[in-house]
C-alpha cells in the first residue's frame, strides 16, 4: 500500500501561538474500528491529551500507557497537510517544486548519529495534495514527494569537525503534474477518484481543507471515456544500478537526478517498457490492431532485490481486456548498470487488478491475487474512479500464483494455489524451507471481512480507521508438491499487533528470518493510526490467541507518543557489519511530530531492544 506523507518542517516558537488560535473543529479523539464513538476529548479519561492540545505539548505518558491506539483527529489531519515552508521561514521550501536543501545543524539532532550509519536515505510518499486551492479527493492521489538524507562517512566533516549530514527534497515533477500546475486545475483522472471537475468550478478552499466533491453529472462530464490514469509517482523510491527511480504501480517509473532530485522523465528501461495506457485488447489480437494510446506497460512499485544474486527482480504488466487477465513480464536487472539479466512473460488469469506487492525466493516469484472485481461501466462513464469501481469480496478464497524466477536454474510450469479468505497488502519476505520443501511467506493484510470498498476509507481528507479492517501480520505456508495451502494464520509473536509495511534485514529477503519489523499502530487488535515501530519474533514467538482489547506484552515495540505518527521502517546493515547477523543493523523510521510540526528520522540500534528507544533523531 503507499508511504505516508514525509512532511519535513522545522520547529518554530511561533507554532504555539498558531495552534492556540486554530479552529478546534477536529479537536477530538480519533475514531477506531473497535471504538467508532470515542469519549469526548473533555472527558476526564482524556484529560492528559486535552491539556496537551491546549498547551501544544506532548502528554506525560509512559511506554506502558501507550500501544492502545490513542490519537486525535486534529493531529492525524495535520500529518496529511501539503508539504510547505514553516511560518518563520516562508522561503525555505519552493512552493511549486517542493525543493529545499540544507545541512543538518547540531540543534536538529537528538542523541547521537552512529559513525557506522553510512549511506543515502530516500523516502517517497504523497506530498502535494492538490492544485489551485483544490484538494485531491483521496490522499493516495497526491503527487509524490521525495526526500533525501545523506549520511556520509564519519570523517567527512567541516572545518569545525561536524559531520556533513545533508537534507534535500522535491516533488516528483511529472509531465502531468507540471501541466496541471500550468492550468491551475486537475486535468487527469487519478487512481482513487480525483479528476477533472467538469462544468462546475470547485470553491478552492485550499489544499489543506476538506476536499470538495463534484456533483455527479459534472463529474461524469469531466471524466467519461478518459482512461489514461495520472502517474503520481508517489508510492516508492529506489536507488539501484546507478539510477534513482520514483515508482507508481499503475504507470512507468520516473528517473530522478540524485544530485537535485529533479525528475528526468519516464524511464522505459531502454525500451523494455512501453509508453501508453497499460491495456491490450487481448492475447490473441495482433499488436497492429491495437490503437496507439493502448499497448503500454505499468511497472510494479515494489520490486525486490535478491541478496544472493544482487539482481533487482521486478515485473511490468498490461491488462488483457477480452481475457479478463494480465500479461506479466518478470525481469531481473543487474546492479552494475541496470541492464536486463533475464526475462520471462506469463499470463495471470482471472486477475482484473494488478497485485500491489510481490515476494521472491531463491527460485520463485509469488503474486497473491485478492478477490477483486472491476465494474467497467462505472469507470468508463466517469461515475467513479478506477479504485472505487473495484469491489472486493472479503469472504472469498484468494489465489497465489507461483512463477519461476527468470534466472532460476530449474524452470517449471507456473501453478496456482487456492488460499482461505484474506486480503494481502505487503510482503516482508519469503523462502523455500529446505526441510519440508514448502514455500513460506509473511505478509500484512486483513482477515476475512465484509468490507466491499477497496481502500475507500482512505479517501476524504485523511484515512478513517473506524472503516478500515485491522491489518495484521500473517504467515502463509504452501506445498508445491500437492499445490495446497498447509498453513495460514497470524504470524507467531504478532497476535493483536496492528502492523503494516513489514520487512526484514535485506540479507534475509529470500531466507528464513527470526525478526520482522513493521510500522505499529497498536497491540490490542484495533485499527488505528501508526505511532510505533515493532520487532516481531516470527521464529520463536507465541501463537497463543489474545482477545481483542488485550495487549500483546511480548512484542518488542517503541511508541513515539500519541501525538506522533510513524512511517515505513527500513533496516540498514551497519557499515562493515556482519551480514549474517540480523541485529547488526540499524532501523530507520520517519516520524511526524504534531507538536513540533515537523518530521524526523529515528535511528534504532538493533543490537538493543526497540523498547530502549532510538539512539538518535535527525529533525
Amino acid at each position: 500500500m503507499a508511504n505516508r506523507n514525509p512532511l519535513l518542517l522545522r520547529s518554530t516558537t511561533e507554532s504555539v501561538e498558531v495552534i492556540a488560535q486554530e479552529d478546534e473543529t477536529y479537536w477530538e479523539i480519533g475514531a477506531t474500528l473497535q471504538n467508532p464513538s470515542p469519549l469526548p476529548l473533555t472527558h476526564p479519561a482524556n484529560a492528559k491529551i486535552y491539556e496537551a492540545l491546549k498547551t501544544n505539548t506532548h502528554p506525560n505518558e509512559s511506554q506502558e500507557e501507550l500501544g492502545v491506539g490513542l490519537f486525535t483527529t486534529r493531529d492525524w489531519r495535520r500529518a496529511w497537510h501539503t508539504y510547505q515552508s514553516p511560518p518563520d521561514e516562508p522561503n525555505l521550501i519552493d512552493p511549486k517544486s517542493g525543493f529545499t536543501e540544507y545541512e543538518i545543524e547540531e540543534n536538529m539532532i537528538e542523541g547521537k548519529i552512529p559513525d557506522d550509519l553510512v549511506g543515502c536515505l530516500y523516502r517517497n510518499g504523497p506530498g502535494k495534495f492538490g492544485v489551485g486551492g483544490d484538494r485531491v479527493l483521496h490522499v493516495l492521489d497526491a503527487d509524490g514527494l521525495v526526500i533525501q538524507v545523506n549520511f556520509p562517512p564519519a570523517d567527512d566533516t567541516d572545518s569545525n569537525g561536524k559531520r556533513r549530514i545533508r537534507f534535500r527534497s522535491r516533488f516528483v515533477e511529472t509531465e502531468q503534474m507540471m501541466k496541471e500546475e500550468e492550468a491551475n486545475k486537475f486535468l487527469y483522472r487519478s487512481t482513487f477518484g480525483t479528476g477533472p471537475r467538469g462544468f462546475i468550478d470547485p470553491p478552492r478552499k485550499g489544499v489543506n481543507e476538506d476536499p470538495w466533491v463534484s456533483p455527479l453529472l459534472s463529474q461524469m462530464v469531466g471524466n467519461a471515456m478518459k482512461t489514461d490514469i495520472k502517474n503520481s509517482a508517489n508510492t516508492h523510491v529506489i536507488s539501484f544500478g546507478g539510477k534513482v527511480l520514483a515508482l507508481f504501480e499503475a504507470g512507468l517509473p520516473h528517473q530522478l537526478d540524485p544530485n537535485t532530485l529533479k525528475a528526468l522523465g519516464e524511464d522505459t528501461f531502454d525500451g523494455v517498457l512501453k509508453k501508453g495506457t497499460p491495456v491490450k485488447l487481448g492475447s490473441d489480437i495482433p499488436e497492429e490492431f491495437t490503437p496507439d494510446f493502448l499497448g503500454g506497460s505499468a511497472h510494479t512499485a515494489h520490486p525486490n532485490m535478491c541478496p544472493t544474486t544482487g539482481n533487482l527482480v521486478g515485473w511490468h504488466w498490461s491488462q488483457l481486456v477480452s481475457d479478463g487477465a494480465l500479461e506479466v513480464t518478470f525481469t531481473e536487472w543487474s546492479n552494475k548498470d541496470f541492464s536486463a539479466v533475464a526475462s520471462t512473460t506469463h499470463i495471470l488469469k482471472d486477475c482484473e487488478l494488478a497485485p500491489h506487492d510481490m515476494a521472491i525466493t531463491e527460485n520463485c516469484i509469488l503474486l497473491k491475487v485478492n478477490s477483486l472485481k472491476m465494474n467497467a461501466l462505472n469507470f468508463i462513464s466517469g461515475m467513479k474512479g478506477p479504485a472505487a469501481s473495484v469491489k472486493m469480496d472479503g469472504r472469498s478464497n484468494v489465489f497465489v500464483h507461483i512463477f519461476p524466477r527468470p534466472t532460476a536454474e530449474h524452470q517449471f510450469e507456473p501453478y496456482v494455489i487456492e488460499v482461505p479468505p484474506c486480503f494481502s497488502i505487503h510482503f516482508s519476505h519469503a523462502y523455500e524451507d529446505p526441510n519440508t520443501g514448502h514455500i513460506v511467506t509473511y505478509f500484512s493484510g486483513w482477515p476475512p471481512s465484509d468490507e466491499k470498498d477497496f481502500l475507500g476509507a482512505w479517501g476524504g481528507f485523511a484515512p478513517e480507521f473506524q472503516q478500515i479492517p485491522t491489518s495484521l501480520l500473517w504467515k502463509l505456508e504452501l506445498d508445491p508438491a500437492t499445490k495446497q495451502c498447509v498453513f495460514l494464520d497470524v504470524a507467531p509473536g504478532a497476535m493483536n499487533g496492528n502492523l503494516e509495511l513489514p520487512l526484514v534485514h535485506p540479507n534475509f529477503t529470500t531466507r528464513e528470518a527470526t525478526y520482522v519489523y513493521a510500522s505499529c499502530n497498536n497491540v490490542v487488535g484495533d485499527s488505528t493510526a501508526p505511532n510505533g515501530i515493532a520487532r516481531v519474533n516470527v521464529k520463536d514467538g507465541s501463537s497463543t490467541k489474545i482477545p481483542v482489547g488485550v495487549k500483546n506484552e511480548e512484542m518488542d515495540v517503541w511508541w513515539f507518543g500519541s501525538r506522533c505518527f510513524s512511517g515505513e521502517p527500513l533496516v540498514i546493515p551497519k557499515e562493515g557489519g556482519d551480514l549474517e547477523d540480523e541485529t547488526d543493523a540499524y532501523a530507520l523510521v520517519m516520524v511526524f511530530d504534531a507538536v513540533k510540526d515537523r518530521s524526523g528520522v529515528a535511528i534504532f540500534d538493533l543490537k538493543e531492544e526497540l523498547k530502549a528507544g532510538p539512539v538518535g533523531m535527525v529533525w
